[in-house]
C-alpha cells in the first residue's frame, strides 16, 4: 500500500494462508506458505519468496518435505542473501516455536541436509515428521554442535551473523508461556547468555540497534492496468517421465477457491469431516493448447490461486500440479517443463518455442462456464442420461446405484451427498488424490481419469457397448474426475438464521410413505423398502421412482411394479404419496441444504406430459 494507506494490493493470493512475512537480504519477500492442495496433514507448511510487487512467487525450500511439519520465521544470515536463513522448525497447529535452525536452500528444494539445527536439544511441538512422540526431524546438528538445551522453545530468532543469533527463549514445555520467555544470545558453539529477562511478561523479536545495509529496491515490474499475466512453457513434457513428446495435447488451469472469513460468518469450511478427496471447491478455469513442440503460451488470471494440469487428445490428465501459485498485472512468468528439477539446466535446443511465435491463449472454460464445479449440476445429468435405466432401483445393476437421490447429512443437517457420489466414493471408481497424503512430488498419471474404473468401464468394460457419450458429457466427466471429484460448489455457513431441510433424512416423512404404502404395496414390498427419501425426485416430484414404478405406463408412470398400482394420477393412494412428496420438496427448496442451492427447480409437470 501507499505510505498514505492506500491503493491496498495483495501480494499473494493464497488458498490457504501466506504469513510470517520478511523482508530478505536480497529485496524480496520471505514467509511461510500453508499448502491443503489436495494434501493435508504430511504437507504443510513451506518456505516461499516474492518480489515486493507480487511477481516472481516461488518456492524457496521444503516444498515436499513433511520433517519438519513447518518452517517458520524466516529471515536472511548477514551476507548471504536468501542463500543463508535462519528459522524456526516448528509443528502443524502451532505457535512459530521449536528449534532454532539455519536453512541452505542452495542445497536442493527439497534436501534435509539443508537444515541445520543450532539447538538440538529443542523438539518441535507435535514432534517431528508424523508427530512421533520423540520429536526426530530431518536435519543435522551444525557442525560446531550447537546450544545443548534438554527442553524448552526457542522464537523470534534474528541472525546477527553465520554463528551468533539473538534469539527468545522460554526453559517451559510450554509454547504460551506468558512470563517466561527471555532474550538472549545464542552461538554454535554452545554457548547462551541472558540479554534480559522481564518478570513480569514474556519478551519477544529482539532487534539489535545496529546499521545494517538496505535491501536492494527491486524494480517493479506490474502493468496496474492489465487483468491477466502471460505464461509459458518450452516444452511440457520436459521432467514428466513416462510421457512422450507429442502426448501432451492441453493444459488445464485451475482455481481450487479460498476459505473465506468475514465478521458475518465467521470462517467457513468445505465439509464436516474433510470430504474423503478435497478441502475447498473447485473452479476450472478453462484448457490451452499445447503446440505441436511441446511449448505453450497462454494467459492466466490475476490474484487467483491457479494450478495446472497436463492433458492429453481426449482431455485426460497425464500429471498434476498438487501445489498453487498466483501472478499479477502484467507479469510475464516462464518455465522449462512441467516439474522439472532445478538441480539440471534447461536443454540446448536449435529452435524457438512454436507457441511464442503468437498471441497468447485465452482459456477455453468447460460445458458448464467457469463457475465452480457442482456435482449435482454438472456431472449427475451424464449419469441420468446413460446410467440409470439399469443402476437405480431395488436391484441395481452390480449393485451400483448412479440416481440422483439425495442422502442424509449424518448427525449435521445439509451435509449429505447423493447415491451416484456415494457410489463412486464407496466403490472407488475415481482414482482421486488423498488429502491426507505424502508430500513427494505427484508423478504422471498417479491419480485421476486414467486411473479411474469408471472412465475404464466406459470406455473397453461392459458400459462400453450400450454408452455412447457425447463431446460435452464426457468433458464433463473426466474434467470433474480430474478436478479430484469435488462434490459441493460451496462453503458451510454456519451462522445461517434458520437450519437446511434435509429431507433425505427426514424420518417422520419415512413413516408418513410407508403408512401410505402398506395400503397398496405390501403384498410384495415392506413399506419401508419403497418409501425411501433417495427416490424422491427434487425438481419434478411427480416422477419420483416409487410414485412412476407404480403408475400405468399409459398414463406416465414406469409401470416397473409386477402389478399396476395405480391406474391413473387421480387414484387416492398415489395422490397421498404425492401430497406428503411436493409438500417435502416445497420446504427442501425454501430451507436448501447447499447441494441444492446452485441448482434451479424445475417447472413441475404433470405425469401425463412427461416423457420417461
Amino acid at each position: 500500500m501507499r505510505p498514505d494507506g492506500s491503493s491496498i494490493r495483495r501480494l499473494s493470493a493464497t488458498k490457504d494462508g501466506d504469513y510470517l512475512p520478511h523482508t530478505l537480504a536480497d529485496g524480496s519477500i520471505g514467509y511461510t506458505r500453508w499448502e491443503y492442495q489436495e494434501r493435508g496433514w504430511a504437507h504443510v507448511q513451506s518456505i516461499w519468496y516474492v518480489r515486493p510487487d507480487g511477481t516472481g512467487a516461488d518456492a524457496l525450500f521444503k516444498q515436499h518435505m513433511n520433517n519438519p511439519w513447518a518452517l517458520e520465521d524466516m529471515r536472511s544470515i548477514p551476507g548471504t542473501a536468501t542463500s543463508r536463513l535462519v528459522a524456526i522448525a516448528t509443528g502443524h497447529h502451532t505457535l512459530a516455536a521449536g528449534p532454532v535452525v539455519i536453512i541452505t536452500p542452495s542445497v536442493g528444494l527439497n534436501d534435509p541436509r539443508g537444515i541445520g539445527i543450532v539447538t538440538p536439544g529443542v523438539h518441535p511441538p507435535e514432534g517431528g515428521m508424523s508427530g512421533t512422540p520423540e520429536g526426530g526431524m530431518s536435519g543435522t546438528p551444525v557442525p560446531e554442535g550447537g546450544v545443548c538445551d534438554n527442553a524448552g522453545y526457542y522464537m523470534t530468532p534474528w541472525p546477527l551473523s553465520e554463528k551468533y543469533f539473538l534469539v527468545s527463549y522460554t526453559y517451559a514445555n510450554l509454547q504460551t508461556d506468558a512470563t517466561g520467555y527471555a532474550i538472549y544470545l545464542i552461538d554454535v558453539f554452545g554457548n547462551k547468555e541472558l540479554i534480559y529477562r522481564d518478570p513480569n511478561i514474556s519478551c519477544f523479536i529482539p532487534i539489535p540497534l545496529v546499521p545494517r545495509p538496505k535491501p536492494p529496491v527491486i524494480r517493479d515490474a506490474t502493468d496496474l492496468s492489465q487483468q491477466h499475466a502471460v505464461c509459458s512453457v518450452s516444452d511440457v513434457t520436459h521432467g514428466v517421465p513416462g510421457i512422450k513428446p507429442g502426448q501432451a495435447k492441453y493444459l488445464r488451469i485451475a482455481h481450487r477457491l479460498q476459505w473465506p472469513y468475514d465478521n458475518t460468518y465467521g470462517g467457513q469450511r468445505y465439509t464436516e469431516k474433510a470430504q474423503p478427496n478435497n478441502w475447498t471447491p473447485v473452479r476450472i478455469l478453462g484448457e490451452v493448447p499445447i503446440d505441436p513442440d511441446g511449448s505453450a503460451h497462454f494467459r492466466v488470471p490475476v490474484d487467483t490461486p491457479v494450478y495446472f494440469q497436463l492433458l492429453d487428445e481426449n482431455h485426460m490428465e497425464l500429471r498434476r500440479m498438487r501445489s498453487f501459485i498466483s501472478f499479477q498485472p502484467g507479469e510475464r512468468r516462464a518455465c522449462v517443463g512441467c516439474h522439472e528439477t532445478r538441480a539440471e539446466a534447461p536443454p540446448t535446443v536449435q529452435r524457438f518455442p512454436l507457441a511464442l511465435l503468437r498471441e497468447p491463449s485465452d482459456p477455453r472454460p468447460p460445458p458448464w462456464g467457469d463457475r465452480p464445479v457442482n456435482f449435482l449440476r454438472d456431472v449427475q445429468p451424464v449419469f441420468d442420461r446413460h446410467c440409470v435405466r439399469c443402476h437405480s432401483g431395488l436391484s441395481p445393476a452390480m449393485g451400483l446405484d448412479f440416481s440422483a437421490g439425495l442422502t442424509p447429512g449424518g448427525r449435521v443437517p445439509g451435509y449429505g451427498f447423493n447415491n451416484a457420489f456415494n457410489t463412486i466414493i464407496k466403490n472407488r471408481l475415481v482414482a482421486w488424490a488423498p488429502v491426507n497424503g505424502d508430500a513427494s512430488v505427484t508423478q504422471p498419471l498417479a491419480f485421476g481419469s486414467h486411473r479411474s474404473k469408471l472412465v475404464r468401464s466406459l470406455r473397453e468394460g461392459p458400459c462400453s457397448k450400450r454408452v455412447r457419450l457425447s463431446d460435452d458429457e464426457w468433458l464433463r466427466l473426466v474434467t470433474w474426475i480430474d478436478a479430484n471429484a469435488p462434490y459441493h460448489d460451496g462453503f458451510v455457513n454456519k451462522r445461517q438464521p434458520a437450519p437446511p431441510y434435509d429431507l433425505a433424512g427426514d424420518r417422520k416423512l419415512v413413516e408418513q410413505l410407508s403408512a401410505v404404502h402398506a395400503k397398496r404395496c405390501a403384498a410384495c414390498h415392506k413399506p419401508e423398502e419403497v418409501s425411501r427419501t433417495d427416490w424422491i425426485d427434487v425438481r419434478r416430484p411427480e416422477r419420483s421412482l416409487f410414485l412412476t414404478a407404480s403408475l400405468a405406463d399409459t398414463v406416465g408412470g414406469t409401470a416397473k411394479c409386477r402389478e399396476v398400482v395405480y391406474r391413473d394420477c387421480r387414484d387416492a393412494g398415489y395422490q397421498a404419496a404425492l401430497k406428503l412428496v411436493k409438500a417435502a420438496v416445497d420446504r427442501a427448496w425454501s430451507h436448501p441444504r447447499r447441494d441444492l442451492r446452485t441448482l434451479k427447480r424445475r417447472a413441475s409437470r404433470t405425469p401425463e406430459k412427461t416423457d420417461n
